[in-house]
This record gives structure tokens, sequence and C-alpha cells, in this order.
């Protein structure tokens, strides 16, 4: 009969943070009276030595392990030591990969770690969309700054789209709609030209772009909105504006969000 002092063990091996195991175990847990069952991690477990070591650990002290190791010579050793051992093992990640790469003839990367990225990618996605929404057609100074791209442009140019598109790649956009009658956010003519990018279109297609529009509103196709003179004058307006800056320009008439998105990435890894 064991010591009333003695409190068993699971330990917990990983070649990442050993997190998955970690919230597979408290879930298990969870369901015993287990103020009395300890837990220890070794994470970021790379060689067999660190394994052997370990596993001589856990023999000596009669502890059960749980393992979450991704590449297949550093699992297939710890299994078989803890089996020379006699140290009862658990393969939580193993098996679940190669039935996956079994049904589905997908080989798995391998890489350690590599749902830590996946989630640091989608809260990056996350936190760049909440940016764009907030900077979408902004007219005050907010903290332009912030962005890692601000782009500039007469009305129904693409901007708010554009910059949704790019925020789901992680890009933190601001959009800034141009109109000869407002004065732009001062912080535009201060921000370093390679973070602006300016979005022109020819005049004929920019006043078909806006007819729709007028008529998807259900207002009348005849209006200053739409009118030849005006239209030219805002481009030409947005021109002397992008000159001042000295940003790139992207011409975007008949090109897809697609198409204009790739051109601006160019920019910006240049």
């Amino acid at each position: 009969m064991e010591s009333a002092e003695y409190k068993p063990t699971v330990y917990i091996i990983s070649d990442s943070t050993g997190e998955t195991a970690q919230n597979v175990v408290h879930a298990a847990l969870s369901q015993f009276d287990s103020g009395d069952i300890k837990l220890k991690l070794f994470a970021h477990i790379e060689s067999k030595k660190d394994i052997t070591g370990i596993i001589s650990q856990i023999n000596k002290e009669k502890g059960f392990v749980i393992y979450t190791i991704v590449k297949p010579e550093l699992r297939s050793f710890l299994k078989e030591e803890s089996r020379k051992q006699s140290v009862v093992s658990f393969d939580m990640l193993g098996p679940m990969m190669e039935n996956i790469e079994r049904i589905s003839g997908i080989r798995p990367k391998l890489e350690p770690g590599i749902i830590r990225k996946i989630d640091k990618e989608y809260f990056k996605r996350m936190e760049a969309m909440e940016f764009a929404v907030k900077y979408d057609a902004c007219q005050g100074e907010l903290e332009l700054p912030k962005a890692d791209l601000v782009i500039l442009g007469v009305s129904r140019t693409s901007k708010t789209p554009l910059s949704m598109y790019l925020a789901h790649k992680g890009i933190k956009v601001a959009n800034i709609v141009l109109d000869f009658e407002f004065e732009p956010p001062a912080g535009i003519f201060s921000l370093p030209p390679e973070k602006v990018v300016g979005l022109t279109m020819d005049p004929d297609k920019l006043i078909e772009i806006r007819s729709e529009r007028l008529k998807a509103l259900g207002l009348p196709d005849e209006s200053v909105y739409n009118k030849k003179e005006r239209v030219i004058k805002e481009l030409r307006y947005a021109d002397s504006i992008y000159k001042k800056i000295g940003c790139s320009v992207i011409n975007i008439t008949n090109m897809a969000i697609e198409d204009i998105a790739t051109n601006i990435i160019k920019l910006i890894k240049k």
C-alpha cells in the first residue's frame, strides 16, 4: 500500500511548449479528485540524451508519461526507452498524425510548435481586420503611424475592400478619402512615403462606377458626384497629394482587388 504522503505524478514531455498535452491532461484530471496528482512538464526536448535522462528519472519516481513529440525518430526513441525502463507512456500526437497521413495521403510537416505559429498568424489577421475597420475612410488624425500601410484615393476607388483584403493577410491598413473640398489629415505628409500608396483610375471608368453606385442607392443618375468635370478635378487633386507625399501610385482601372493587393504587397516587400 502506498504511503499517505505519496502523490502520483503525470509527466509531460514535448518538443515544443507542451501546451497541447497540458490542456488534454487538465481535461482528463477534471474527472478525478485530482488534488493529489501532480503535473511536471519537460518542454523543448530535442535530443535522445535528454529523453534517456528524463525517462530514468521518471522510472525512479514511478511516474506516468504523456508525450507530444512531432519528430518520428525522437517519438520512436521515447517509446522504446519507456519500454526498456518499464515506464508507462502514452503517445498523444503520433497515432493521430499517422492515421491522418494514412487516410489523406498528405505528409505532415513535422514542425514542432507549428500550432502556436498558426495561432499567432490568426490573431495578427484579427488585429489587422479590426484596425482596417477602425481606420476605414478616416478623416481624423487618429494614429496613422501605427498602420503598416496607408491607402489614399478619391471616392469609389476600392479602398475599403482592398484594406480588408490586405488585413486578411495580416497587414494593418488605414484608408483615407481624398476630396478637394476637405483637407486630408495632416499626418499623411509626415509618414514615410514607402508606407503610403495612392490609387488612381481612368475618369470614364470612375464615372461608370459612381453611376452604378447611385443606381444601387436609388438616387438620380444625374448628380455632381458622377459629373466628368468634378471627377477629373478630384483625380487631379489626388495626384497633387501623391506628388507632395512622394508615394507610389497605382492605376487600378479594370484591376481586380487581388491584383491591386499583389502590386501593393510587392511594393511593401521592396
